[in-house]
């Protein structure tokens, strides 16, 4: 049971991009919750926790997340990098040049961050039985089939 929570707490920091469903709410507030929620990678984390484990499995996915974890000095950096986009929007003129190097910049980062995040994907299905990889290649099937059906309903209202 501590190792299955310890998975779902360490996926959901480094997986936080991945898309998940959200179902179809007939009150405005509740759509908000489910794309909020829908930004946090729970349906993954879920999926790869619902699969057993060995417990040397679970000894290794804990190392890897480990060695994956964020940190705060990229918090620090993004904040950094918002007081700097204010800054610019705040100036008498408007610097397209430093606006420019500022989003390449992110964009660079966001792109850093997205590839080591699948990495660690990869890494974690090296680490599942070829019956465990089978398991949740379903369950993401299934994910996917629900998102479509979820989204097929929300354009019809």
């Amino acid at each position: 049971m501590k190792a299955t929570t310890l998975i779902v707490i360490a996926t959901s920091l480094l997986l936080a991009t991945s898309p998940v469903t959200a179902g179809h709410h007939s009150k405005p507030e509740q759509a908000d919750k489910s794309y909020k929620s829908a930004r946090t990678g729970f349906s993954y984390q879920k999926m790869l926790a619902s699969i057993e484990l060995t417990p040397e499995q679970q000894q290794q996915l804990k190392q890897l997340m480990k060695e994956h974890r964020t940190d705060k000095p990229k918090r620090q950096r993004e904040n950094s990098e918002r007081d700097e986009m204010r800054q610019l929007l705040q100036a008498d003129y408007f610097d397209e040049v430093a606006v420019t190097a500022l989003l390449q910049q992110h964009q660079q980062q966001r792109l850093a961050t997205r590839v080591a995040q699948l990495k660690l994907r990869h890494q974690i299905q090296q680490l599942l039985t070829p019956e465990q990889r089978q398991q949740l290649a379903e369950k993401q099937q299934q994910r996917k089939q629900n998102w479509q059906q979820n989204r097929k309903m929300q354009q019809g209202h």
